[in-house]
């Protein structure tokens, strides 16, 4: 484990993302882990029983881990489930575990919450909605159980990053895909996603592959594949996160979603830049020494119960 005088600072994390630029690719992937994974090895973990490889499902993805506080709470608590990226076609919950990104789920459970990294099935097999119908599934399998883990499955939370937040949007806004009953959240957070692969006023870019894989060769389909086009009064609260260092076509899309919630609400919704970080960056900081992204994914899930 490094020791305190080794870790980088804030300003040390934020030189390395401003040199990588506006790229997002395997390599800044790679050492993006690297600036954080030292700072999470030092970050809390205490006080919390984890509960690893839950199957929510029967294919060989459905699966989560679930962190709760070692004390139970004396009332039923938030539950926030988190969906990892990779373009729809890669990922794993815990790519370096123990930190990422089980240090998401940790945080909350730390602060007396239910957390839970979970992961989902990918494409080219599995097409759209499948990334969605598998947060619909553990959306269900919490509802279910989070009671014995002291969650309230009243107050469930999703939150993703990248393709794990277009999944969670997907779920989140599309009557299609939930179902008349409706998405059975308190709120979502979305991290980075992609909520259309292709719009006329923003991205008219060749398909890649990727996005083929998941959405089909058929261009024409996508749109009403897409969340973006299904924000509709009585959604609920959502938290829309762009990163500074972005490239544009993961940039554009939570610009467009923040619109469209603006437009459907007749209100300013949750919405935020952050400043000095990159694609994934946001995510990775979490629960560590320079997270500056924890309190107010706190104080939004506070503020959706608010009313409660």
């Amino acid at each position: 484990m490094a020791t305190r005088a080794d870790l980088p600072t804030k300003a040390d994390i934020e030189r390395e993302i401003r040199r990588m630029g506006r790229v997002f690719d395997e390599d800044v992937l790679k050492a993006s882990y690297a600036l954080y994974a030292p700072l999470q090895e030092r970050a809390p973990k205490g006080g919390i029983d984890a509960h690893k490889d839950i199957a929510y499902g029967p294919h060989e993805r459905h699966r989560l881990d679930l962190f709760a506080p070692a004390r139970k709470p004396a009332a039923p608590a938030p539950v926030v489930a988190y969906f990892h990226g990779g373009g729809y076609v890669a990922g794993a919950r815990s790519p370096l575990p123990g930190l990422i990104y089980d240090n998401v789920a940790t945080f909350f459970a730390r602060h007396g919450m239910v957390g839970v990294n979970a992961t989902y099935r990918l494409a080219p097999e599995h097409k759209w909605p499948s990334g969605a119908e598998d947060v619909g599934r553990v959306v269900a399998w919490l509802g279910a159980n989070a009671v014995r883990f002291g969650g309230d499955p009243g107050r469930i939370f999703v939150m993703g990053q990248s393709a794990g937040a277009t999944h969670v949007a997907t779920w989140t806004f599309m009557e299609r895909v939930h179902g008349a009953k409706g998405p059975c959240v308190a709120g979502a957070i979305l991290l980075s996603g992609v909520y259309a692969a292709q719009h006329p006023d923003y991205n008219t870019a060749k398909p890649g592959a990727n996005q083929i894989a998941y959405y089909g060769e058929d261009t024409a389909n996508w749109r009403d594949m897409s969340p973006l086009t299904h924000v509709k009064a009585g959604h609920p609260p959502a938290y829309v996160t762009v990163a500074e260092y972005d490239p544009y076509p993961l940039a554009w899309p939570s610009v467009a979603l923040a619109s469209e919630l603006v437009k459907c609400d007749k209100a300013v919704s949750w919405f935020r830049m952050l400043a000095g970080h990159n694609h994934v960056s946001p995510a990775l900081q979490i629960n560590s020494e320079v997270d500056d992204l924890g309190r107010d994914l706190l104080d939004f899930v506070a503020a959706c119960g608010a009313d409660r």
